[in-house]
C-alpha cells in the first residue's frame, strides 16, 4: 500500500488524489507516471503503489503492462453506488435510532446546517464536503465499525461522482433541508420518518425511481404517506 514506514499516506498517493479531485486529471485521462515521478523526485514504484490503492478505491483503472487512467463512471455504475448508499444509510439510521444520543443528533444537525449554509453562500466545494460529512456522521452514530469502514471506502467514489457528474436534483435547497429534517426525526426517535427521508433523497439523487418498483426500498418509507414533503 502507498504508505510510509510510520503509517502515513505516501506523498505519491496524496499527489495523485489531489490531481484527480482538483480536475487536473479528468475521467479517461491517462496517469502520467514519468511526469509525476520527475515532479516529486521519486521512483515510479511508489507511484504505481499509489495507483493500485486508488484503483482499489474506484478512482483509477489499471490496464497491466499498458497504462492507467482516471476512472469513467457510467450511469449504471453510478446507480449501483446509489443502491449501496441506501442500504448503508438505512441500516445506519436503524442502528442510530437505537444507539445514538441527543448530542449525536445535535452534532448531525449542525453539519446539516453547515451544508445548507455553504450552499446558500455558493460554496460548492464546502457544500459537497459537508454533505459527505453528514452521511459519515450518520454512519458513526450507528456504532458499527464495519459499516463505518464501508462508508469511508464508498465516499471517495461519492466525492468523485459529485465532482465529475452534475447534481441532478432539481431543488437542491429542499434536498439539503432534508438533512435537517432527518436529524430532527432521529432526535424525536421517529425512525420511520428518518428512513423515508433518506430513501426519498437518495432515490432522487441517483435517479432510481424509474429503475425500481416504488416499494423496493421499503413500502413503509413513503414521504407522501407520512405527509412530510
Amino acid at each position: 500500500m502507498s504508505k510510509t514506514a510510520n503509517g502515513n499516506t505516501h506523498p505519491a498517493y496524496e499527489h495523485l488524489l489531489e490531481m484527480i479531485m482538483a480536475k487536473q486529471l479528468m475521467p479517461g485521462d491517462r496517469i502520467p507516471e514519468v511526469g509525476i515521478s520527475q515532479e516529486l523526485g521519486i521512483s515510479r514504484t511508489p507511484i504505481r503503489d499509489a495507483m493500485r490503492r486508488l484503483a482499489n478505491e474506484g478512482l483509477i483503472e489499471i490496464f497491466p503492462n499498458r497504462f492507467a487512467k482516471v476512472a469513467e463512471y457510467s450511469e449504471d455504475s453510478i446507480r449501483d453506488i446509489g443502491v449501496v448508499r441506501i442500504a448503508l444509510d438505512t441500516m445506519a439510521i436503524r442502528l442510530a435510532a437505537m444507539f445514538s444520543s441527543r448530542a449525536d443528533c445535535l452534532r448531525l444537525k449542525g453539519i446539516a446546517q453547515q451544508c445548507l449554509d455553504a450552499y446558500n453562500a455558493g460554496d460548492k466545494k464546502k457544500r459537497w464536503l459537508y454533505d459527505i460529512d453528514f452521511h459519515m456522521e450518520l454512519a458513526n452514530m450507528s456504532r458499527n465499525d464495519l459499516l463505518i469502514k464501508f462508508q469511508k471506502e464508498l465516499y471517495l467514489r461519492v466525492r468523485f461522482i459529485m465532482l465529475h457528474h452534475p447534481n441532478p436534483v432539481e431543488n437542491q435547497k429542499v434536498h439539503l433541508r432534508q438533512h435537517l429534517d432527518l436529524a430532527d426525526a432521529l432526535m424525536e426517535h421517529d425512525e420511520q420518518k428518518a428512513q423515508a427521508i433518506i430513501i426519498d433523497q437518495l432515490t432522487s439523487f441517483y435517479n432510481l425511481r424509474d429503475k425500481f418498483p416504488e416499494t423496493f426500498f421499503g413500502d413503509a418509507c413513503s414521504l407522501s404517506a407520512l405527509k412530510i414533503n
